[in-house]
């Protein structure tokens, strides 16, 4: 058990902040709300891991113990308040237990995506994008219909 919790690392604020909506009866975020937050830890774990496994030329994960990290989120929460006053209050968390710290780590990205979050968000997103491509498709025309 123990090197499962070793492999999987701290959750993030935002995946506790997803586990409380869903205890609370998903009544902290909206479905909205719920989808960004999820769009936004797919995306950004996809940079970082492919990141930290060499995929990129450059390690964005270092970044992280930078002191213009905190700042760059607190702007991106700033700009996220008036549209979703949840999310932003979850980035505050985030910043907040960054800047306490709650966990060992000193990188904010710890802080902000973890593993966990990372591959239910990456499999909510292929799913949703799956379920999307298929209500595109074209429909086939009735033969018996108007030709037009």
């Amino acid at each position: 058990m123990t090197r499962l919790v070793t492999l999987l690392g701290t959750p993030s604020i935002p995946l506790l902040a997803l586990l409380l909506d869903l205890l609370l009866r998903r009544r902290l975020f909206s479905p909205r709300d719920r989808r960004a937050l999820l769009w936004f830890a797919a995306s950004l774990s996809l940079v970082l891991y492919s990141s930290t496994l060499g995929y990129l030329p450059l390690d964005v994960y270092r970044a992280g113990f930078s002191s213009w990290a905190p700042i760059a989120f607190a702007l991106l929460a700033i700009a996220t308040a008036p549209r979703s006053l949840p999310l932003a209050l979850t980035a505050l968390a985030a910043l907040i237990a960054y800047d306490v710290p709650i966990f060992r780590s000193l990188n904010l990205f710890d802080y902000v995506v973890d593993p966990i979050i990372g591959l239910v968000a990456i499999g909510n997103a292929a799913v949703s994008a799956a379920g999307w491509a298929l209500s595109q498709r074209p429909r086939r025309r009735d033969a018996a219909g108007p030709a037009g």
